[in-house]
């Protein structure tokens, strides 16, 4: 019996008999579709994260990055520990604060301001860098001479 002879036949029957001849067959095609796109697109986007993580430029960046933001957090460390220490001296240098005029008072809340702002700066840097150390697409570039967390005290 050819295939056109069952669609007529299935007309015979009636309308519900075409409607699971003809529609039944299209809405399984247009859900099997459907469904193979939606398991397929997680997949295609899966394998896109992976590439563009393990990309050249990408590894090399976060690596050199992590190597940088460390060094620099010590840097930092280094100069707020000399502005204190410039802060010390100018209270030694300056003598008694009731002999103090107005411009000495004016340089040392400038000396504070440079030591509150180089302290704001290190919170920030360490900041970043702990926030970037729990990525899971960058910590595996850290490398073992960095650490994992940085104490923001």
């Amino acid at each position: 019996m050819s295939e056109w002879k069952k669609y007529e036949e299935a007309v015979e029957k009636g309308p519900m008999s075409l409607l699971l001849k003809v529609v039944v067959p299209i809405m399984v095609l247009i859900i099997g579709a459907s469904v193979l796109m939606f398991i397929g697109n997680p997949l295609k986007q899966g394998a896109r994260i992976v590439n563009k993580t393990i990309d050249a430029d990408n590894v090399i960046y976060n690596y050199e990055w992590f190597k940088k933001q460390f060094r620099a957090v010590g840097a930092i460390d280094s100069k707020i520990k000399s502005q204190a220490e410039a802060v010390v001296i100018f209270k030694e240098d300056a003598g008694d604060r009731s002999d103090w005029t107005y411009s000495d008072k004016d340089e040392l809340s400038r000396l504070r301001s440079i030591e509150i702002g180089l302290k704001q700066q290190r919170q920030d840097m360490i900041a970043n860098y702990n926030a970037k150390a729990n990525m899971a697409n960058r910590k595996i570039f850290m490398g073992n001479d960095c650490p994992d967390y940085i104490n923001p005290n």
